[in-house]
């Protein structure tokens, strides 16, 4: 019977056998190094505390009581809320922010991927050029006085086009209810629009994944659904977290644009916010602000659940 001998344990494996040294990474940060992180973090934390929960607590208190000037102040309840709930201006004003909210990002946020996507297959020359024109530089203020002559119904721009050129009869633009709202995001369509960001994260897909698709017979659009699109997925999951919360708390464009009207067809939840706080309806202004972030973290909290930032999932 043969006898099955053990080799002797060599100095690999007892040097395999070892613990790895810590890296970088694993390797416990000293006093000084915790001391100089929180440093660094407490002018962040402070300036977060005092200007974003702190007035947030503040305005949630203030909205169950009458938010008085001068005098004390009284427990009212839920007075300013069903006050608010029952107010038919109110229910108008969030259809119009959600109607705007969704408007605006479909026509202003997914139109800008697309034109990325088309000026990356230009020629460098021709690609500069176009990004020259596209994110030209202006002022918002000068835009916007700039709009409203374009958009006057007698003598602007968008009307000479609709009549002389385009042989329509005269558009109201907006003093029409019901395209007002398409007027006031269509110059975001065309001088705005976050696609420049886009462009830098195109520019940081290696091109070899495309090289590749190509040798494997992929169509444009297959390199557009299988490559571009996942690789631009942390941006967009960021972007449109942005544009989901700027759109619901819009309120100078419009304002300055149209003011509401016609007939609120343009008013926002924030300008009836802001006309109900000009009448010194503090708590109903309080209760209606937090009715709005409520809104705005519900849907935000649903998408960051929903919507995966990773490109490999």
């Amino acid at each position: 019977m043969a006898i099955e001998q053990t080799a002797p344990t060599g100095i690999g494996e007892v040097a395999a056998a070892k613990p790895a040294a810590p890296t970088a990474a694993t390797r416990p940060l000293s006093r000084r190094s915790r001391v100089e992180m929180v440093l660094f973090l407490l002018p962040a934390f402070i300036f977060q505390l005092v200007w974003g929960w702190y007035p947030l607590v503040v305005a949630f208190v203030l909205s169950f009581t009458n938010a008085r000037v001068r005098g004390p102040l009284s427990f009212t309840g839920l007075e300013s809320y069903l006050r608010m709930a029952n107010d038919p201006l109110v229910a108008r004003a969030f259809q119009v922010t959600i109607t705007y909210a969704v408007m605006s990002i479909v026509l202003t946020f997914v139109i800008p991927i697309l034109v990325a996507i088309f000026l990356m297959e230009m020629p460098p020359r021709r690609m500069r050029w176009m990004m020259l024109l596209w994110f030209l530089p202006l002022s918002s203020i000068a835009s916007t006085i700039l709009w409203r002559y374009i958009y006057n119904a007698q003598y602007g721009l968008m009307q000479y086009i609709a009549t002389q050129i385009l042989g329509l009869p005269p558009q109201r633009f907006l003093n029409d209810p019901g395209q007002v709202l398409f007027w006031l995001i269509f110059p975001g369509i065309l001088l705005f629009g976050p696609g420049l960001i886009y462009m830098a994260a195109l520019q940081g897909i290696p091109a070899s994944y495309y090289e590749a698709a190509e040798v494997e017979g992929a169509s444009f659009w297959r390199k557009i659904w299988t490559i571009s699109l996942p690789r631009l997925r942390p941006v967009i999951s960021m972007l449109l977290t942005f544009a989901i919360i700027g759109t619901l708390q819009e309120f100078t464009w419009p304002q300055i644009m149209t003011g509401g009207e016609p007939g609120g067809a343009s008013r926002t939840v924030v300008m009836y916010m802001y006309s109900i706080w000009g009448n010194l309806r503090f708590a109903d202004a309080t209760a209606l602000a937090i009715m709005l972030f409520a809104l705005i973290m519900a849907i935000t909290i649903v998408y960051r659940t929903f919507f995966k930032e990773d490109p490999d999932v």
